[in-house]
């Protein structure tokens, strides 16, 4: 965890100076620190090399948009278990246990996702205790849909080990099947949890009607 854990503003600032809506003021220099490495770390290539993980020194994850280069962001706070990451590209996403729940600056942004019923999103871990029902709800501005109801079930699929940055992880496979139907919208979402710490180290997320999907893998964990 790093330095700006427990500050909602910090957060929201990141949001605001990424997403190019305004500009911020601030005296942290860690928070311009982790800009700078985010900027000095995106990758216009291929997948990202050990050594070019290994600079950065904050938590990172890389991730592919519809299949294409990887891109490097750095973990700028956690706050409450929800992850912001922010990138010298402009893109920041915020996570809660693995799950995308906001994205700015991509071609397609989902506001928000949240919880039909309950206080929180169910985490990909919960299919380890067995196969469950989840109701959603998603914003996307773009497409003027809100509160958008999806419908989403939760099953752990078996162990399967996968490899990142040259080493393999044990890991449990849970697929996240979901509809909605206004929009009209059918995905499968996967996870691939530690299979002793339950961590998701890799996803593959679809995160917008209009057919974004992100693959995700991360470099340097937290903590």
């Amino acid at each position: 965890m790093i330095a700006f854990a427990g500050r909602p503003a910090a957060a929201g600032a990141v949001f605001v100076l990424l997403s190019g809506c305004g500009s911020v003021q601030t005296d942290d220099l860690k928070y311009f620190q982790i800009l700078k490495q985010s900027i000095a770390h995106s990758f216009d290539g291929g997948g990202i090399s050990r050594d070019q993980a290994a600079a950065t020194a904050y938590a990172s994850l890389g991730f592919r948009l519809d299949g294409g280069p990887e891109t490097m962001l750095v973990l700028a706070t956690d706050t409450n278990g929800q992850e912001l990451w922010t990138s010298g590209s402009h893109v920041v996403l915020l996570t809660q246990n693995g799950r995308v729940i906001r994205t700015t600056g991509l071609p397609h942004d989902l506001a928000s996702l949240t919880p039909m019923r309950g206080p929180s999103l169910p985490a990909p871990a919960t299919a380890l205790e067995g196969p469950s029902l989840n109701n959603l709800a998603a914003d996307f501005p773009d497409i003027g849909s809100y509160s958008v109801p999806i419908v989403c079930r939760l099953a752990a699929k078996g162990q399967e080990t996968i490899t990142i940055l040259g080493q393999p992880i044990a890991t449990i496979r849970v697929d996240e099947d979901c509809e909605s139907f206004k929009p009209t919208w059918r995905f499968r979402n996967s996870y691939w949890l530690d299979a002793q710490t339950k961590f998701v180290w890799r996803s593959l997320q679809h995160i917008h009607p209009k057919g974004d999907t992100l693959d995700i893998e991360i470099l340097r964990p937290p903590g």
